[in-house]
């Protein structure tokens, strides 16, 4: 019986050895296999080069587009005060302070110096089916400012135009991308445009 569990005992750690073996040879193969060839290790290192670089170059041009970067000397309230002018004007004039065909021409270019050529373009055209009366309100809002070359502006307005006898309110609102440096506008979205039935609904349940 000793005999026995001897002998099944040096099997047990034969086979146990034979695994370690196969094992360790698994690995050295699956090692050689990765190790990367020189022109890799070469493309590599070219690669984190690269990164390097572009982490830099973000993140220099990041501080230089932050108002708060002393090198600009950017007045970033003063900045947005004018921005809100310009928009202010642009979007009363737009809608609300055309009243006929000839104010759509003299006008155009004034508005397209404030709101951009795409947006004069758009909403600048007569149409003698829609006559406005009267702007009630603008308001702009900006976002917390990280690029002065692309804030992010959010504006409404509220305006009547003639119907029937009587008038009718619409309101519409932007977002806006916008140049504090230029004091232009990159682009622009029309986020709603409400007519006098939704406005009608419109406002608070308390």
């Amino acid at each position: 019986m000793e005999f026995n569990r001897t002998k099944k005992e040096s099997n047990n750690e034969k086979a146990f050895r034979l695994t370690l073996w196969i094992l360790s040879i698994l690995s050295v193969v699956f090692a050689l296999v990765n190790i990367p060839k020189q022109g890799n290790i070469s493309e590599i290192r070219q690669e984190i080069k690269n990164t390097t670089k572009q982490i830099i170059i973000t993140r220099q041009q990041a501080q230089n587009n932050s108002p708060l970067f002393a090198a600009n000397n950017f007045n970033l309230t003063d900045q947005e005060k004018t921005a809100t002018d310009r928009l202010s004007q642009g979007l009363q004039t737009t809608f609300g302070g055309l009243k006929t065909e000839n104010d759509f021409k003299t006008q155009k270019n004034k508005i397209q110096s404030l709101m951009g050529k795409k947006f004069a373009n758009f909403f600048v055209v007569y149409n003698p089916e829609t006559s406005y009366l009267k702007n009630n309100e603008v308001h702009v809002y900006f976002n917390n400012v990280k690029d002065i070359h692309h804030a992010k502006v959010f504006a409404y307005t509220q305006y009547e135009v003639k119907k029937g006898t009587g008038s009718e309110p619409l309101s519409i609102a932007f977002n806006f991308d916008y140049d504090l440096t230029t004091q232009k506008v990159n682009s622009y979205k029309l986020v709603t445009f409400s007519t006098s039935d939704v406005l009608k609904n419109e406002g608070s349940n308390q």
